[in-house]
C-alpha cells in the first residue's frame, strides 16, 4: 500500500508550525509521484499561514496523485451559500429556515465579502455582536450560527477555502429554557374548560407528550386499548409546503429516520378516548404517505379517520385552536406564567416531560416516548436530571461502599 504523503516546508524560518505575523511566508508542500513513478515536489495552494496540521488536513482531503485545484479568489460567501442551499436535502420546513437565515441575517453580515477572506478573529467578533444584540433572541442567534457552520465546513469540504475560520469558535450563549410546568390541578382544569369536541387534545400533551401538530393528527387506527398505547405518526402540517392547505402526513418532526413513535396512554386517557369517539365519529380525510426525499405533491395518499375536526368540517390548525380555543381558557383559568405571559400547548408536552423524569424514568425511556434524543434531552432538562441525585444516589453509593467486616469474615 503507497505511503500517505506528508506536508513539509524546505524553509529555515524558524515559525514553520506555527505562523504569526511578520514569521513564515512560505506554502507548505509534499512529494507527488506522477503515473510514471516520478517523484516531484507539489505546493499546496493557499497553504501560506496554515498550521502543519491544517495542512495536513487539506493534502488528506485531495484524490491521491491529483494536485490540488487553485482556491477562487473571489467567491463570495453569498455565491457560496447559495451553492450550499441548492444541495440540501431536508425537509422543506427546514430548506425554508436555512434559506431565511441566509437571507436576513447572514448575507447581510457576509455575502460580499470573499470566501476566503473570513478570518477567525472575524467570526469571534461576529459572535460578540449577536450575544450584545438584545434585539437577537439566544435561540436565534445559535440557529444562525449553525447555518453558517454548515456553510463553512461544506467549503472547506469542497477546496474553496484552505481552512475553517469557525474552528474552535464557541457560538453564540444559549441560556437554559425557560418553560412553564402546569399543576395537575391546571392540567384537568385545562380539560374540564374546553369545549367536549376539543377538550381531548390538551389531553394528549400533559398524558403523552404530544406537539400541538401531532395531536392534532391522531386518528382511530393509532390508538390500541388492549396494550394502552399510542402510536404516533401523523402530523397536520399547514405550510409554505402544502400551500398552507391543511394537510393530513405521515411524517414526525423529527429524523425522517424515525417513522413513528410508542407513548403508552394513561386509564383516563383512554376511557376519554372512547368516550369521544362515541359522540363524536372519527371522520375519513386524505393522508399524505411521505417518503423521504420527496416533495409533498409527489408523494402516494392514503385514507384515514381523524378524530378532530372544525366547525367548518376542515382538520384541526393551529391558528384556531390557540385563538378560539387554547387562549380563552387560560385567560378564564387565569394562568399565566411569572412574566405574566399564556403559557402555549408545546408546555403541555414540557410538563409530561418534566414529570417522568422528576419521578426517576430513564432519559432514554423518555427520550423514546417523545420522539427526540437523550442528548437533546439532557441539554433541555439537565435543571432536572440533576435531581437524581436525590433520587438514585443513595443506592448507586451503596453498590460501591466498602464491604462490612463481619460480611468479609464470614467469606473468609
Amino acid at each position: 500500500m503507497a505511503r500517505k504523503p506528508t506536508v513539509y516546508k524546505r524553509c529555515d524560518c524558524p515559525d514553520q508550525n506555527r505562523p504569526k505575523r511578520g514569521g513564515c511566508k512560505h506554502s507548505w508542500g509534499y512529494n507527488l509521484t506522477n503515473s510514471e513513478g516520478s517523484r516531484t515536489r507539489a505546493s499546496i495552494p493557499e497553504s501560506v499561514g496554515l498550521t502543519q496540521a491544517q495542512a495536513q488536513a487539506v493534502l488528506d482531503g485531495m484524490t491521491p496523485g491529483v494536485a490540488p485545484e487553485p482556491v477562487e479568489a473571489n467567491l463570495t460567501f453569498r455565491q457560496w451559500a447559495a451553492d450550499w442551499l441548492s444541495r440540501r436535502r431536508v425537509k422543506e420546513r427546514s430548506l425554508e429556515n436555512y434559506e431565511i437565515a441566509i437571507r436576513v441575517h447572514l448575507n447581510p453580515r457576509w455575502g460580499q465579502q470573499r470566501l476566503r477572506a473570513i478570518k477567525k478573529a472575524q467570526v469571534e467578533a461576529w459572535i460578540q455582536e449577536i450575544e450584545d444584540n438584545e434585539s437577537v433572541a439566544n435561540s436565534t442567534g445559535a440557529n444562525h450560527w449553525k447555518v453558517f457552520q454548515m456553510i463553512m465546513k461544506d467549503a472547506l469540504q469542497n477546496g474553496k477555502i484552505t481552512s475553517n475560520p469557525t474552528y474552535e469558535v464557541d457560538g453564540p450563549y444559549v441560556g437554559e429554557s425557560t418553560s412553564y410546568v402546569f399543576s395537575p390541578d391546571e392540567c384537568w382544569a385545562i380539560y374540564d374548560t374546553f369545549p367536549v369536541r376539543y377538550r381531548l387534545i390538551p389531553m394528549f400533551g400533559f398524558g403523552c407528550g404530544n406537539r400541538q401538530a401531532e395531536a392534532f393528527g391522531v386518528c382511530d387506527d393509532v390508538i390500541d386499548s388492549t396494550r394502552s398505547l399510542l402510536t404516533v405518526r401523523r402530523q397536520v402540517l399547514r405550510t409554505k409546503e402544502t400551500r398552507y392547505k391543511r394537510l393530513l402526513v405521515e411524517r414526525l418532526k423529527t429524523s425522517p429516520r424515525l417513522s413513528s413513535k410508542h407513548t403508552p396512554m394513561p386509564p383516563y386517557l383512554l376511557e376519554a378516548v372512547e368516550e369521544h369517539t362515541e359522540r363524536f365519529p372519527p371522520r375519513a380525510t386524505e393522508t399524505v404517505l411521505w417518503e423521504h426525499r420527496k416533495k409533498i405533491d409527489d408523494c402516494k395518499r392514503g385514507s384515514a379517520r381523524a378524530l378532530f375536526w372544525t366547525p367548518h368540517d376542515n382538520l384541526m390548525c393551529c391558528s384556531y385552536f390557540n385563538e378560539a380555543l387554547w387562549k380563552p381558557a387560560l385567560l378564564k383559568l387565569g394562568i399565566k406564567d411569572k412574566d405574566g405571559n399564556l403559557p402555549t400547548f408545546h408546555d403541555l408536552r414540557h410538563t409530561f416531560i418534566s414529570t417522568c423524569l422528576q419521578n426517576g424514568i430513564p432519559e432514554h425511556t423518555v427520550a423514546a416516548w417523545v420522539g427526540t434524543s437523550v442528548e437533546e434531552l439532557q441539554r433541555t432538562y439537565s435543571h432536572l436530571l440533576k435531581d437524581h441525585a436525590d433520587t438514585h444516589g443513595a443506592v448507586a453509593a451503596s453498590l460501591t461502599a466498602r464491604p462490612k467486616l463481619s460480611a468479609v469474615r464470614d467469606a473468609a
